[in-house]
């Protein structure tokens, strides 16, 4: 997975960066050929240790999340603007992305300003985009009708202002224009950068439906705290947490958090070489699984072994899971499961 931090300057982005992260905010302004700086935010998975100390792993591979900190150019992003213009084309690769909003000291605005502010500007970068391709297939020759409909269905939608996240497509709509990386049709998580003391503050009724009418989720990370976190020790991390009320870090929360808003599952590969855990989308087949492992694996399916999480736990062998009936053989089309753990018989 792969999520950039966008908002406006002064909103905190850096920090947040680094509170989820542990490294450091981007000093000095834009370099034209390096604007984006990932840090890697690996997923806590109490399941997978268990599993890599049951099998005694060699090895311990965890889900990881990719996280793009944006340096700053002035000379693009004015003062009170909501984005940089010149990122759009940096994001339209990303699984999703983070709008930081202030709630802090005097920094605060409305939560209801700032999501309709950023979600304006890429609402109008696709309309741009449609309006130009639109005009592009006036000249091309072809079977052209359907994409223009299509298109022309995502025109009315942005001219109106809503972000295509909202909007039912088909699949073959989607496939139609696949490769245009539509910025209002990523998931989006609204960090709202506040005070510790506000980090349990549910949102509004007021901003909920500012979140829902956009399809939105909503995010607490009070990151000036998160990031002191960074300099102590595991236990004095625990104890801090603890006096400010919170049960995690924040990185741990914000990748439950996107899992859930992103609708993805976790399933696990397991023995002595390797304990790996791996992020699929729920609902997706085993054979999809198999193409998550390797290619090769998915070419040459011939069937699973599959066993679920609970029923590994309790039992703690793979030899008492097969006398105990829990290990099932299935085919391409079974869907997975979160926990499922599998071997996959392959032949190429």
């Amino acid at each position: 997975m792969k999520s950039g931090i966008i908002g406006a300057r002064g909103v905190g982005k850096s920090t947040v960066f680094h509170a989820l992260t542990g490294l450091a905010p981007t000093q000095g302004q834009a370099d034209a050929r390096n604007r984006a700086r990932p840090g890697q935010i690996k997923v806590v998975d109490p399941r997978l240790d268990f599993l890599e100390a049951t099998y005694g792993s060699k090895k311990k591979v965890e889900i990881e999340l990719t996280l793009l900190d944006f340096a700053p150019n002035p000379k693009e992003q004015k003062e009170g603007a909501a984005l940089d213009p010149s990122l759009l084309p940096l994001i339209r690769d990303l699984d999703a992305l983070l709008f930081v909003v202030p709630e802090f000291g005097g920094a605060a605005i409305p939560l209801e300003t700032a999501i309709e502010r950023i979600e304006g500007e890429l609402v109008f970068a696709d309309y741009d985009q449609v309006e130009r391709r639109l005009e592009r297939l006036k000249k091309e020759k072809g079977p052209v009708d359907f994409e223009r409909a299509a298109l022309t269905k995502c025109a009315g939608w942005l001219e109106e202002g809503r972000p295509l996240r909202q909007l039912d497509l088909t699949p073959q709509e989607l496939q139609a224009f696949a490769s245009f990386g539509f910025l209002s049709r990523k998931p989006a998580l609204v960090v709202v950068n506040c005070d510790v003391e506000n980090a349990g503050t549910e949102p509004t009724p007021a901003q909920r439906e500012a979140l829902g009418a956009r399809g939105l989720e909503f995010f607490r990370l009070p990151a000036a705290f998160e990031a002191e976190l960074w300099e102590l020790d595991a236990e004095s991390r625990r104890e801090m947490l603890r006096e400010a009320g919170l049960q995690a870090p924040a990185r741990d929360r914000l990748l439950q958090a996107l899992f859930r808003y992103l609708g993805l599952i976790t399933f696990y590969t397991a023995g002595e070489p390797e304990a790996h855990a791996w992020s699929l989308r729920r609902g997706a087949t085993v054979l999809e699984a198999a193409g998550r492992i390797h290619s090769d694996i998915a070419r040459g399916f011939i069937r699973a072994e599959v066993v679920s999480y609970e029923d590994f736990a309790a039992l703690r062998s793979d030899l008492k899971v097969k006398e105990a009936g829990k290990l099932r053989l299935e085919g391409r089309d079974y869907v997975m499961q979160d926990g499922d753990i599998i071997h996959v018989r392959f032949k190429v």
